[in-house]
C-alpha cells in the first residue's frame, strides 16, 4: 500500500462519538481452501530471508484473490501499489481489487480504500471521502481501522470514552499496538488491574513493548514510575517476560504471535509453569520452513476459472510492463 497520509480532517467523520464493537472475524467469509493453499504459499516466499520474486509471489496472491480469498488481495495491493511487483496499471489493479473486497463486505478494504482516498491513489482524492470509509471500516470491525479512528479522536475535546472502546475492542482483536496504547491510558488513570490484563492481551498479539513493561513492572518499580502498575515483585516472570520482549522484537517483521502465553508467563496469581524457552509461533513457523509449492495443475485450473494467466494472475492477454 502507497505510504499514508499522517493528517486528516476530522470534522465530518466523528459527529458522532458513540461506538458499538464488532469483531471483524464475525462478518469475513469463509476461504476458499484451494485458493487459501495459493495464498499461504505466495505468504511463505514473501515471509523468506533473502532476495524475493516479488512477481511470482503477486501470482499466487492474483490467483486467490481472484476467487475471493481477502487476504491475498490485501497484500497484492500492498505489493503493486509500492512498486515491488509488475502491474500493467498498478492504480486501476489496485483499486479494483479493493472494491472488489469492498463488494464482499470486508470490513479491512473499507480502510484500505479510505486511505486511497486521503491519498488521491487510484481514485480521486477526497478527505471528506476517506473519513467515511474510516469511520465505515471501524464501526464494521477493522481492528487496523478502529486503532487508527481512536488515534485521530485522541485529539478530539469529549471523545475519550469512544477512544477507549474503538481501542479496547481492537486490542481483543488481536491489534498489539492498540492494546499498548490502551494499557498506558489505563495505567496513567490508575486503573492497574486492567492495565495488566491489556499488556498481557498485547503481548499474545506480539507487542514487544507490552512485554517489556510487564518486565519492569515486576521489578518492583517506584509508584512514580511509568512501569508501576501495582505487581509484587516477582524476579521470575520479570526475567521471562524479558526475554519475550527480546524475542518478539526480533521478529516482529515476520508477525510473531505468543497465543501460548499463559502457558509460559500466566498472571498472577496463577503459578508459574516451568518453561523451556521456546515458543508456539516458533514450532509453527519451523514445520513451515520446507511447505510444498502447489502443484501446478491446481494453479492452471484455478487461473483458467477466472480466465487467467497461470504464468502471471493477471487476465488472459494481458502483461506486465
Amino acid at each position: 500500500m502507497p505510504m499514508r497520509s499522517e493528517t486528516s480532517d476530522t470534522s465530518e467523520m466523528y459527529k458522532d462519538l458513540t461506538f458499538e464493537c464488532r469483531r471483524e472475524a464475525d462478518v469475513l467469509p469463509p476461504l476458499d481452501p484451494s485458493a487459501d493453499s495459493l495464498y499461504k504459499y505466495g505468504l511463505f516466499l514473501e515471509q523468506q530471508e533473502g532476495p524475493k520474486d516479488f512477481n511470482e509471489i503477486a501470482k499466487y496472491y492474483r490467483i486467490a484473490a481472484s476467487h475471493g480469498h481477502y487476504k491475498a488481495s490485501t497484500n497484492l495491493q500492498a505489493l503493486i501499489s509500492q512498486g515491488l511487483a509488475n502491474s500493467p496499471d498498478p492504480q486501476k489493479e489496485t483499486i479494483e481489487l479493493v472494491e472488489s473486497a469492498i463488494a464482499q463486505g470486508i470490513p479491512g478494504a473499507y480502510y484500505d480504500m479510505a486511505h486511497y482516498l486521503e491519498l488521491g491513489f487510484g481514485v480521486e482524492q477526497d478527505r471528506d471521502k476517506a473519513n467515511v470509509y474510516f469511520r465505515k471500516a471501524a464501526d464494521l470491525g477493522s481492528p487496523d481501522a478502529q486503532f487508527y479512528v481512536a488515534s485521530l479522536l485522541g485529539r478530539v475535546i469529549g471523545a475519550h470514552s469512544v477512544v477507549t472502546e474503538m481501542r479496547r475492542c481492537a486490542a481483543f482483536q488481536g491489534h498489539r499496538r492498540a492494546a499498548e496504547n490502551l494499557a498506558v491510558s489505563l495505567r496513567v488513570s490508575a486503573n492497574y488491574n486492567e492495565a495488566v490484563q491489556v499488556y498481557q492481551q498485547g503481548v499474545k498479539s506480539g507487542d514487544a513493548a507490552s512485554a517489556r513493561k510487564l518486565g519492569e513492572a515486576f521489578d518492583g518499580p517506584p509508584e512514580d514510575s511509568l512501569y508501576y502498575i501495582a505487581l509484587k515483585v516477582d524476579k521470575e516472570r520479570s526475567v521471562r517476560y524479558k526475554k519475550i520482549s527480546d524475542f518478539l522484537e526480533e521478529n516482529e517483521q515476520l508477525g510473531a504471535k505468543l497465543p501460548d502465553i499463559d502457558d509460559i508467563v500466566p498472571l498472577p496469581p496463577a503459578q508459574l509453569p516451568s518453561w523451556d524457552g521456546s515458543f508456539q509461533w516458533q514450532k509453527e513457523r519451523a514445520t513451515k520452513k520446507n511447505l510444498v509449492k502447489p502443484n501446478q495443475d491446481l494453479v492452471e485450473r484455478l487461473s483458467a476459472e477466472k480466465h487467467l494467466d497461470p504464468e502471471t494472475g493477471l487476465p488472459q492477454k494481458t502483461r506486465a510492463m
